[in-house]
């Protein structure tokens, strides 16, 4: 499978901005997310490609790169998405464990990757599961918090 994360370019920013997600209300549309990554110096975002099309996009929140890093790094899966044509694929865990082990590479010392999601029918949440991701019990307004323990097996 050749998938790949990479980053958005003016070449590349249309289609990436079409891509679905499905069920919708779970994520906010790529483009929303590329428009607030703008505005938000902590904000990494990439295209997932599968070969030489995209397939979904990821965001996360990296305090290291914000303004005025915290004494405690974090970084939060911000935002992930795979198109609803490509679901089911594979496409999303090969993604992911890209995203997870650049993450570890960038940033050795760190602890856990967070993200949260919304509860109910559609969740994301066993697919984070699977991932090793579990839920710390805490909630973010109506999201549940999950976290991935970066010093376990990968």
């Amino acid at each position: 499978m050749d998938i790949a994360i990479r980053e958005i370019t003016a070449d590349t920013v249309r289609a990436v901005c079409d891509l679905v997600a499905e069920p919708p209300g779970f994520v906010a549309p790529n483009a929303v997310s590329i428009a607030q990554a703008h505005f938000a110096p902590e904000a990494w975002f990439r295209a997932v490609y599968a070969g030489n099309e995209p397939v979904g996009f990821v965001m996360l929140e990296d305090s290291s790169q914000a303004k005025a890093p915290p004494p405690e790094l974090k970084v939060v899966l911000w935002r992930f998405m795979i198109d609803a044509r490509h679901k089911r694929k594979g496409y999303g865990r090969a993604a992911l464990r890209l995203v997870i082990d650049d993450v570890r590479r960038r940033h050795p010392n760190l602890r856990s990757l967070h993200t949260s999601c919304v509860p109910g029918p559609g969740t994301p949440r066993p697919f984070y599961e699977s991932l090793g991701f579990v839920f710390t019990g805490e909630m973010d307004g109506i999201e549940e918090v999950l976290a991935l323990p970066l010093d376990s097996p990968r």
